[in-house]
């Protein structure tokens, strides 16, 4: 049987049976096809988010992901889009190694979810697959850019957002701005950290919602507030139609320039950076003139 990726040379004789004469026709080479290698597969380690890339050349990413121990488990499996809004939906799907049985598929159009939790997992290794949810090949250039967390813990590392996660425009004039965004209702299982960023829009200017804040500049820093029932509450929090908001006044700004702010939630209270989200970019406009 060939090996994949190795080279052979083909030769074909025709044998005339009366006369036992032969002749040869001209040789070929031949390589044989690779194989797809493990190494093309992702390997997913418990509690810690992976990059996942679909594009042309790769519209399907595979990854590989093992569970241990005797006890059977819950396996969560979160995915977030790097942009906001995302730019497609994707398809979610969880099946066995060893008989290709498919346990679970879920399509996910939202930037944040948890996309599957299924229950009774015994020991063994899995395959999760994402795909784009219409089936169609990303058109050349176009990439989409996600991450993947799997977890057997009982609780999600990620913060907990709204439904509409969007930072709204309250109030601007020349020289500053005032920005609100909702919390997320009920009480939190712990407190959150919300950051708020702030820098001038250029032709430059990308955002990677899947990009850690710690890769931002810091000129561009504004401020870190802390929420939730076991520490104090550092920020300006208001009531608006039942749900909390909160508000905070963007100043420094120049006359005619665009900005953008973005604000990042995490479960951290401190510096350390842990699983985080991000709401929906907010681009403000300076007046020239007030």
């Amino acid at each position: 049987m060939p090996t994949a990726g190795r080279k052979y040379y083909i030769d074909v004789y025709a044998v005339n049976t009366a006369t036992n004469a032969s002749v040869s026709y001209k040789g070929a080479t031949a390589r044989a096809a690779r194989e797809q290698s493990s190494k093309s597969y992702g390997r997913l380690v418990d509690g810690r988010s992976s990059r996942v890339v679909l594009k042309r050349s790769r519209p399907e990413k595979r990854l590989k992901y093992r569970v241990t121990g005797r006890a059977t488990v819950t396996l969560n499996i979160y995915v977030r889009s790097c942009e906001v809004p995302p730019l497609t939906a994707i398809r979610v799907q969880l099946e066995r190694e060893d008989d290709g049985e498919v346990l679970a598929t879920h399509v996910v159009d939202k930037s944040f979810e948890k996309a599957l939790s299924v229950g009774s997992v015994v020991a063994g290794s899995y395959r999760i697959t994402m795909s784009p949810a219409d089936g169609r090949t990303p058109s050349k250039g176009r990439r989409h850019r996600w991450t993947i967390l799997a977890s057997t813990a009982d609780s999600s590392p990620y913060p907990r957002l709204p439904d509409d996660a969007r930072v709204r425009l309250a109030t601007k004039d020349c020289r500053s701005a005032l920005v609100t965004w909702p919390l997320p209702p009920g009480r939190t299982p712990g407190p959150q950290r919300y950051c708020v960023y702030v820098e001038p829009v250029t032709s430059s200017t990308a955002f990677n919602a899947c990009a850690r804040p710690r890769r931002r500049r810091k000129s561009v820093k504004v401020s870190c507030h802390v929420t939730g029932s076991e520490v104090r509450e550092t920020a300006r929090v208001e009531e608006r139609g039942g749900n909390k908001t909160m508000i905070q006044t963007i100043s420094g700004m120049k006359p005619g320039r665009r900005y953008a702010v973005d604000v990042y939630a995490s479960t951290a209270t401190t510096t350390k950076t842990k699983e985080f989200l991000v709401y929906e970019r907010l681009v403000v406009d300076v007046p020239r003139t007030c």
